[in-house]
């Protein structure tokens, strides 16, 4: 009995996989009521069996109205800690930023492009403690025509210690009104995320690693001038990724229902999107509905 069914289910796929169009999904859905609370369990039902099923709950990161998104309007914001040791030279660190370098890591390109000193944005340590930034607005860099570059610069004067300089913490996210948060750059990222640009002094340049920037100056008066940068990847700061949904079925099983539970109190666009499909052509559906929790 088992090998016949096997056999029937394989034809129908194979009937299915030939036709060169596919069949309306006739999917709907529905609910035993409206409103929930956040320990009930919604039970979504369905009719029709289409081939593929994905369910966008509504939720923050899971809204099907953003699942082709790829900007939104929100505050791009960065932090860092930074550290501070050895010598007594002051302002030798500061925070750029530019809207026209050319992504060329050199020293010609570095000074041909315009670059933006924000560094009274930050709070900078002035010691050995790791110092948070605070949180830094660069909504106004923001721009459509081309990618944004934050740097870290560091000059080291000729005749006495130069500092030491530790970055550690790096985050940059565009943050939007709904209080959903999109990462743009992050020192985990490492040497994809930055790359190092010594400017004077060869031996003194920034060091990237997963967990930290760091440049080391001279230690004597001995100490030849020096300046290094540090700067990131091309960045759009008003990106966002997809919303996403939760696929729930393929063509080769069948599901009558759903069952979900929203753990927060609001109002959810529940979706769901069905789809048959092949090569040659698609027939879809969205159903949606609103789901309040209190």
């Amino acid at each position: 009995m088992q090998k016949i069914f096997i056999i029937a289910i394989s034809l129908l796929l194979g009937v299915a996989c030939n036709k060169k169009t596919v069949d309306a999904t006739g999917f709907s859905v529905t609910t035993d009521k409206e409103t929930y609370s956040t320990v009930d369990t919604v039970r979504f039902s369905f009719t029709g069996n289409p081939w593929y099923l994905t369910f966008y709950s509504g939720e923050p990161y899971h809204k099907y109205e953003y699942s082709e998104r790829v900007t939104a309007d929100g505050i791009p914001q960065l932090q860092f800690t930074s550290q501070m040791t050895t010598g007594t030279q002051t302002n030798t660190l500061r925070l750029m930023v530019s809207t026209d370098f050319s992504g060329v890591y050199d020293s010609t390109n570095i000074y041909e492009a315009t670059w933006t000193d924000i560094t009274n944005k930050a709070v900078l340590a002035t010691n050995n403690t790791a110092t948070p930034s605070g949180t830094i607005d660069l909504a106004p860099f923001i721009t459509s025509d081309h990618p944004v570059y934050i740097a870290f610069k560091y000059t080291g004067a000729a005749g006495s210690a130069q500092r030491t300089w530790t970055i550690r913490s790096v985050n940059l996210s565009n943050v939007l009104a709904d209080n959903t948060s999109y990462a743009l750059l992050a020192i985990s990222e490492s040497t994809a995320g930055f790359k190092s640009v010594a400017m004077k002094a060869p031996g003194v340049a920034w060091t990237i690693s997963t967990s930290q920037l760091q440049i080391k100056g001279g230690t004597t008066a001995a100490s030849a001038e020096a300046e290094g940068w540090v700067i990131s990847k091309p960045l759009v700061l008003n990106k966002v990724t997809p919303d996403t949904g939760t696929p729930l079925k393929n063509m080769t099983t069948f599901m009558p229902g759903y069952n979900y539970i929203y753990e927060t109190p609001g109002i959810y666009k529940a979706t769901f999107v069905a789809d048959n499909i092949n090569r040659y052509d698609h027939k879809g559906d969205v159903q949606e509905l609103n789901i309040t929790v209190q």
